[in-house]
């Protein structure tokens, strides 16, 4: 059980790195692209695609991270 949970932990942390950097690489480009402005509208809380879409992109690390930590309670339990 102990493997799965790094495993589980390595996934989650590798998927969230690469999400932020995918994230953060796409608002540089709005930016460099579209200048301030257009970086004000990509992130307006009246975007909700937006942050809608960045949830979704997040999703899977956290629950990942999640899972990894439900799986290390009940293992501990177990003991």
């Amino acid at each position: 059980m102990k493997v799965w949970i790094v495993l589980l932990k390595v996934f989650a942390y590798m998927w969230l790195t690469a999400a932020v950097l995918l994230i953060l690489a796409g608002i540089t480009g709005t930016w460099m692209k579209g200048g301030f402005s257009a970086l004000q509208e990509l992130l307006s809380p009246f975007n909700v695609v937006n942050w809608i879409v960045t949830v979704i992109t997040l999703a899977p690390g956290l629950g990942a991270l999640a899972w990894a930590e439900k799986l290390k309670a009940m293992t501990t339990l177990t003991q």
